[in-house]
């Protein structure tokens, strides 16, 4: 069963952009960028990681993203938060972060990590995904704790309320603040009104949610996990803006297989690396 849980993503494409956040060269005084920080969801209220605390925040070579916790060693973040940098030295995962660069925070080493390889194939952010695995393992708390994953698609009716959290813009290409994680509530759109407002091809692995134009995920939130009734059912990928038209998240349950087996080959991946090593004469 997962025990920790992660996401993030990153692209823009003319009027489509992923929701990752630039947010410069990584190698800054955390401290002091704490007063340059962005605003959150588009329309959101103030949260705490006591309620969502499978949150994670993903630094790669200057981008921020979201991720969710799946299990001990192991987030779940978009596959566009990678296309910027693949060198896993340039990599940070943070727990326990109240806000971005918090000091107090958590810091990971990422040891490697998948990105789904269909990603971008069929279609523009198809097969949005990605795991990371970290060199040691997240310690929970009531801050950190792992996601629990959907196992039903019954989710998919515009009946149906879903929250997203994250620590990304509250407008599009908003300034910074230094408010902390933020939540909102979105409602299912179908993909032919989806497909209809943003005029683009959906492909099975997506689906849409909107705030009727006053709520939504933004810039920086790229990557983090859309809850239906406290499981996780989605992750950020990309829309039109911010909070102009449906967004579109990757189907969490669409992709569950390969979620079990990829978690599986870095596990094996990890023990065989460090087994061989400890056979090694010094």
């Amino acid at each position: 069963m997962f025990t920790h849980v992660i996401l993030c993503i990153f692209f823009v494409v003319n009027l489509v952009d992923g929701h990752l956040k630039d947010m410069g060269e990584v190698t800054v005084n955390w401290t002091a960028m704490f007063y340059e920080l962005e605003d959150r969801i588009v329309g959101g209220e103030p949260t705490n990681l006591k309620r969502y605390p499978f949150n994670v925040q993903f630094f790669n070579y200057g981008g921020m993203c979201g991720g969710t916790i799946l299990t001990s060693k192991t987030v779940m973040t978009a596959a566009h938060c990678f296309d910027h940098n693949r060198n896993i030295a340039e990599m940070t995962i943070l727990s326990n972060s109240r806000f971005i660069f918090d000091p107090q925070a958590h810091t990971h080493e990422v040891w490697d990590f998948k990105v789904h390889e269909y990603y971008n194939t069929s279609a523009m952010f198809s097969n949005d995904i990605a795991l990371i695995l970290v060199h040691y393992e997240f310690q929970f708390d009531e801050n950190v704790k792992r996601a629990v994953l959907c196992d039903t698609d019954t989710w998919m009716n515009e009946n149906e309320v879903f929250e997203a959290t994250g620590w990304g813009e509250i407008k599009y290409k908003g300034e910074l603040s230094n408010s902390g994680l933020m939540r909102t509530h979105l409602r299912y759109v179908p993909p032919n009104k989806c497909m209809k407002s943003n005029k683009v091809i959906l492909t099975p692995d997506i689906f849409c949610l909107f705030g009727d134009g006053q709520r939504d995920t933004c810039k920086g939130d790229s990557g983090g996990g859309i809850l239906w009734n406290d499981v996780i059912v989605g992750i950020v990928s990309h829309g039109n803006g911010c909070a102009v038209a449906p967004a579109m998240y990757t189907n969490v349950f669409y992709f569950r297989t390969w979620i079990y087996r990829t978690i599986r080959k870095l596990n094996e991946s990890y023990c065989q690396f460090h087994k061989s090593r400890s056979h090694v004469k010094p």
